[in-house]
């Protein structure tokens, strides 16, 4: 089993490496930017807007007890919400700025709104905030 690395950058967006699908569609290339400020206009992508939309953006959450993975097989599937989260499932490992693992989960709600307190999982701020997705 491989899992999906998804880096969280201080500042940027959520980086994932592996095997991702987008609402079953695979993603060529393994590779992919997830927008984690609000202000992409390229939403679920991160476009760079985040360098001047003012959100800060942890590269160090906390870290979590972690769930076991052993089981979970296939891509990471990437399934935005409408003016909310991107649901993920799939074996992933969560990992901060710095390389260290602060989670596996089969699944997650990654914020996209930049409004959470619980960055990168979506803790529902989006409707308080009002936040609409392209």
């Amino acid at each position: 089993m491989t899992a999906t690395i998804i880096t969280t950058r201080d500042g940027g967006p959520l980086h994932l490496k592996g095997e991702l699908a987008l609402k079953g569609e695979p993603i060529e290339g393994g590779e992919a930017w997830l927008c984690r400020c609000g202000a992409s206009k390229n939403s679920p992508w991160c476009d760079g807007s985040h360098k001047t939309a003012g959100v800060p953006l942890t590269g160090a959450p906390a870290k979590r007890e972690g769930r076991d993975i052993s089981g979970v097989t296939g891509p990471v599937n990437l399934d935005p919400q409408p003016n909310g989260s991107v649901r993920a499932s799939g074996p992933m490992i969560v990992q901060n700025a710095a390389g260290e693992e602060i989670d596996r989960t089969p699944q997650a709600s990654f914020c996209r709104c930049g409004q959470t307190a619980k960055a990168p999982y979506c803790d529902g701020s989006h409707k308080k905030a009002g936040f609409t997705a392209p």
